[in-house]
């Protein structure tokens, strides 16, 4: 059975925006919102490891079990005040 099509409705500027991502005149908005669904398909899903990591990351976090780039910085400079750290240079409050 072939694809049925559907009308949507989308704001004018959307439109506009569209319009721009034409490929040539009159390229239908079909073509052009296809393409741009492919585009943000991820071809590979995050594993369940690397989403547990990242869970496991923010859950870190959210209970304050991180250091700030000031904290870093002076633990770094405190055990080995000699060595030239490369930092990117960074206005720490």
């Amino acid at each position: 059975m072939p694809d049925e099509t559907t009308t949507i409705e989308i704001l004018k500027s959307d439109r506009d925006r569209l319009d721009e991502l034409r490929r040539y005149p009159d390229e239908p908005y079909l073509i052009i919102v296809r393409r741009l669904l492919e585009q943000i398909e991820d071809p590979e899903p995050l594993s369940p490891e690397t989403l547990a990591s990242i869970q496991a990351s923010l859950d870190e976090i959210r209970q304050g079990e991180f250091l700030t780039h000031g904290e870093l910085k002076r633990d770094l400079e405190e055990r080995d005040p000699t060595h030239n750290h490369a930092f990117i240079p960074y206005n720490d409050p």
